[in-house]
């Protein structure tokens, strides 16, 4: 009979520790890179109305503080992963939502309604808001706090990763 080795804690906890600080460079590399068209500075400051026919600016919303824009579509295969989770953050942390190129008005309404969800939307029917922020991808989640967008990270984003994000901001300026 063979006697069996003692597990050698050390050198595992040493290897996930490497393994979880290299996710985060990568992680932080990606945002980085799909960030790169991100505007710097203060958000130009065009009128948007969600669904609802509310008015909407995100400089006076995002000023007290931070502020999730979600950038998502219909058509968009990722987003069914993301939404939901945007849809449970929406009310423990201020949420507003941009749905790119996603048919007519109502359509779209007729699409959050079979899904069940209840954040607030604004339709970008021409992409023209996508590409004033340079959103090239969805899902994108931007955080935005006094006007200025403080974190940007686009592809599958878990709440964890959104409410980081959120609670970093809070700190920042």
């Amino acid at each position: 009979m063979s006697a069996k080795e003692p597990t050698n804690w050390r050198g595992l906890f040493r290897s996930a520790a490497v393994y979880l600080l290299l996710m985060l460079v990568v992680i932080v590399a990606v945002d980085w890179w799909r960030s790169r068209d991100i505007p710097a500075g203060q958000l130009p400051q065009v009128p948007l109305y969600a669904l609802t026919g509310e008015a909407f600016d995100l400089h006076a919303l995002s000023s007290e503080r931070p502020l999730v824009v979600y950038f998502w579509a219909t058509w968009c295969p990722v987003c069914p992963s993301v939404s939901p989770s945007i849809d449970w953050l929406d009310g423990t942390i201020p949420v507003v939502t941009v749905a790119l190129r996603s048919g007519t008005d109502e359509q779209l309404g007729r699409y959050l309604q079979q899904k069940g969800y209840g954040f607030t939307t604004i339709h970008d029917s021409t992409g023209q808001l996508a590409q004033q922020w340079g959103v090239h991808m969805t899902p994108a989640v931007a955080i935005v706090k006094n006007g200025e967008i403080v974190s940007f990270t686009a592809g599958f984003t878990a709440p964890p990763g959104i409410l980081v994000r959120y609670y970093l901001a809070k700190l920042i300026k």
